[in-house]
């Protein structure tokens, strides 16, 4: 009896430590590179924001910019609670339950590998040196992630069902860093199943191929492309810092661009779906670059 009492405590314990660290999970995203919410990324657009409000009103006003910065009327706003509420109990949900039930993303990798190896045997042999590995990973998988998040996307518009869920994601009326994580736990589940299987299938893909000359550890860490677009002022997205390309909004998503995909004018209804490419909205018709464009509001 008192063995199957320690038995059951050790289980709640672990049931509390797994609560624990779920809840936890958001603090650390400052410090996962792979995060949008990384804290290099966050100081990027920071130092973006800092060059553009400086270019748009002609002079550098560090005191003015402080201001605005620590501007309590922003940052406290019910909007951006609602951002954090989303943010914690998708992470919950996350590591409770999507994690343990589908796996994770090197649990898929291993899968589809060892699902290739049994079902074609050996592959070919093929002498790429570590660099053109490394250079092909990170193309495929670039064209893959953006693709399906395009794709998904344009779907959660269209399929009235979905939209009903990805409303949430769109009810937002100020916008912040934070705002990327506001979805609704059907949303967030759906993307994390998206980004298991492209994530799977590339990487399994590639670990089948050139499994002799490299390990799957070296390969998961390898998206330049995704890190450099994080860089470059992702975080700027979901914020009122008008940031355009130009002629460049041809190829890539600017942060300005996906501002009017957010805006609550019935004209930029349904545009610019893309995440990073432009050309899934080219094909689309769904398209429509910033230059004379102006939003006032957001929301739905």
């Amino acid at each position: 009896m008192i063995e199957g009492m320690i038995e059951l405590n050790i289980a709640e314990w672990i049931d509390v430590v797994a609560v624990w660290n779920a809840l936890l999970a958001p603090a650390h995203y400052v410090q996962e590179s792979g995060r949008r919410l990384f804290w290099g990324f966050l100081l990027s657009a920071l130092i973006l924001a800092s060059l553009v409000v400086t270019c748009q009103r002609r002079r550098f006003d560090l005191k003015g910019q402080l201001k605005a910065l620590f501007n309590r009327r922003y940052w406290w706003q019910r909007s951006t609670a609602e951002d954090v509420g989303w943010l914690t109990a998708n992470s919950l949900i996350r590591g409770l339950l999507l994690v343990p039930l589908l796996g994770s993303h090197l649990a898929a990798t291993i899968v589809v590998g060892s699902a290739l190896q049994t079902t074609f045997g050996d592959a070919p042999e093929l002498n790429w040196s570590l660099f053109w590995i490394g250079a092909g990973y990170t193309l495929v998988f670039f064209v893959a992630e953006d693709f399906s998040r395009f794709a998904l996307h344009r779907w959660m518009h269209v399929s009235p069902f979905l939209w009903r869920f990805h409303t949430v994601h769109h009810s937002a009326t100020n916008l912040t860093p934070v705002t990327v994580h506001r979805v609704h736990p059907v949303e967030m589940s759906l993307y994390y199943l998206r980004g298991l299987m492209v994530f799977g299938l590339v990487s399994g893909v590639f670990l089948y191929l050139f499994g002799g000359q490299l390990h799957g550890w070296e390969i998961l860490g390898v998206d330049c492309l995704g890190f450099l677009f994080n860089a470059l002022g992702a975080n700027l997205r979901h914020t009122p810092i008008w940031l355009t390309f130009g002629r460049f909004e041809r190829w890539f998503i600017s942060p300005a661009q996906h501002q009017i995909h957010h805006s609550a004018a019935v004209e930029h209804y349904d545009k610019n779906f893309g995440t990073c490419l432009a050309i899934w909205d080219r094909i689309g018709r769904s398209w429509l670059p910033a230059r004379g464009q102006n939003v006032d509001k957001f929301g739905l």
